[in-house]
């Protein structure tokens, strides 16, 4: 099943390096994907994950895997070294951390260290199709793309596919589809998100993974999809059935409850939205820079509010489970954000939903609000539906 056991290969890693790497030479015969896993507390998960990686069609010896384990109190790291020789990858190895609450310096770490033409991150509570990595390094190669963006299936939960506009055109460059689907699980060339000028924000506690990916479809010449194969399977814990082991990522605020807690009302409003400082700081940079970037990163600016308030921002008031201090608090936190980085000069732009989130935002003044924010919200994402 796993193929034939074998001597492991090994390649000299680079050191640990600034936000943009100059003088890396890759190994012409070193791996062809470095499939980076991030974990915490996944001991019951994590063979599933290794195990549908052995099995890829792509063949485990153009696989290398890296394993960085957010200081788990379980036996995730002693599980995951168990599979060392399960199969003929090129290199294999684990590595811990102390506990962090967050995926984004075992992400850095494997930034830095993946021997790969490409990356492809990975959290150890999911698990890949088997011809996932061949559909989309061929894809990659095919297209030069520095993005390939894989089908997600989704496991108890939705799937945040790219959504094609209905006027698109063959060969159109950058659209808002792009912005559905900012989970950070794609296959990603390897020198290009070194090159970035943007690494993963370590004192982030939720959704990380946005401005990442916003810094990196703001700048790749070309992103490629795959849509005819089903490549990451996303999964979250039935309520009835979560676990008190914690987090798939490493969120150490969700650890008491499991993985489908983890945006949820005990995660303080101002934290929360933290990740948003990034997204606009990021597209702020690109206006400033000229030329195609700059012309990117305003369209970029008006879809990502359209995003955040027809889909995101609506999610998180109504998982605030009808608390009312706390959906005010968020409406205030999201309001500032708003004022702050120009969703009103975006206006133009903004859908009817989330012109109408945008007003609710506004309006939340005080206690006793939050019924008003969420009755906008539940509204929003019922026409949202209604209209997709």
């Amino acid at each position: 099943m796993f193929g034939t056991l074998r001597t492991l290969r090994r390649f000299p890693r680079p050191g640990s390096s600034p936000a943009r790497y100059t003088a890396y030479t890759r190994d012409p015969h070193g791996p062809m994907v470095t499939v980076g896993i991030t974990s915490y507390n996944d001991a019951e998960k994590i063979s599933r994950c290794l195990e549908s990686i052995a099995a890829q069609t792509l063949g485990a010896e153009h696989i290398e895997v890296l394993v960085v384990d957010d200081g788990s109190t379980d036996k995730t790291a002693g599980i995951a070294r168990r599979h060392e020789h399960s199969a003929s990858w090129a290199c294999f190895s684990v590595q811990r951390h102390r506990a962090s609450g967050s995926p984004s310096k075992g992400r850095n770490i494997i930034m830095d260290q993946a021997l790969g033409e490409f990356v492809f991150f990975v959290d150890a509570d999911d698990y890949l199709g088997p011809e996932a990595l061949r559909a989309m390094t061929q894809a990659a190669k095919k297209k030069r793309a520095d993005i390939v963006v894989g089908r997600y299936v989704g496991v108890n939960r939705s799937a945040p596919n790219v959504l094609e506009p209905r006027d698109a055109k063959p060969g159109k460059e950058y659209h808002s589809g792009w912005l559905n689907s900012l989970h950070v699980q794609k296959l990603l060339r390897t020198d290009f998100i070194r090159g970035l000028d943007y690494r993963f924000n370590e004192s982030l506690i939720y959704a990380s993974d946005h401005p990442f990916m916003i810094s990196a479809f703001l700048h790749a010449h070309s992103v490629a999809m795959v849509e005819d194969v089903d490549c990451y399977f996303l999964t979250m814990d039935a309520p009835e059935t979560e676990p008190g082991s914690g987090s798939g990522s490493g969120s150490a605020g969700a650890a008491a409850k499991g993985r489908v807690n983890v945006s949820r009302a005990e995660i303080p409003a101002k934290r929360q939205l933290q990740f948003l400082h990034d997204c606009f700081g990021i597209l702020a940079l690109g206006r400033g820079q000229g030329g195609r970037i700059s012309t990117r990163a305003g369209k970029m600016r008006a879809d990502y509010w359209n995003r955040l308030l027809k889909l995101h921002l609506p999610m998180l008031v109504l998982r605030k489970n009808d608390d009312d201090a706390a959906i005010v608090e968020l409406a205030q936190q999201a309001r500032g954000v708003a004022e702050l980085y120009g969703a009103e000069t975006s206006r133009a732009r903004l859908a009817e939903e989330a012109q109408r989130m945008l007003g609710a935002l506004r309006e939340a003044e005080g206690p006793g609000d939050g019924a008003a924010v969420a009755a906008a919200a539940q509204q929003v994402r019922a026409d949202v539906r209604g209209s997709s």
